[in-house]
């Protein structure tokens, strides 16, 4: 603890995002788009699973994290909402989209994808965690796993 408190005094990082940086590193692959722990509240639990990485907070999933090679179209950030939400938080966030499975068929989901090959995916994301930590009401679901944590 006391280096961790060094890092924070000399290079002027906050304790949250030091815990967010150890708490990146100390996952067994790196997870995708792990610059986004530094928009996201630090008491956030994540949680690998198979190529993907879920992120809750406040008893709620908010976010799915996938970067693999295979169906590389689902690859991005997955944002946990409910139906209603979907025209508002697309309004909000315009690269967010529908799943699409086949060609224009797109699935009825609560979930909405915005892709990593989006042209403006980093700041989108951005936007995403910025509403997260905001409480945004939009975002997360109530799940059993959720409830657990």
């Amino acid at each position: 603890m006391i280096l961790l408190n060094l890092i924070v005094v000399f290079d002027g990082v906050t304790e949250a995002s030091a815990n967010a940086q150890i708490n990146k590193y100390s996952m067994k692959k790196m997870m995708p788009f792990d610059f986004l722990l530094d928009y996201l509240p630090a008491n956030v639990i994540i949680k690998p699973a198979v190529g993907m990485y879920y992120i809750y907070w406040e008893k709620k999933i908010v976010l799915i994290l996938r970067k693999l090679s295979k169906n590389s179209r689902y690859n991005g950030l997955w944002v946990a909402t409910s139906r209603e939400d979907h025209a508002s938080l697309k309004t909000t966030i315009p690269a967010l989209a529908n799943f699409v499975f086949n060609e224009g068929e797109a699935f009825d989901s609560a979930w909405l994808l915005l892709s990593d090959a989006h042209d403006d995916f980093e700041t989108a994301a951005i936007n995403i965690c910025e509403l997260i930590s905001h409480r945004d009401k939009r975002i997360g679901k109530v799940t059993p796993k959720s409830q657990s944590l």
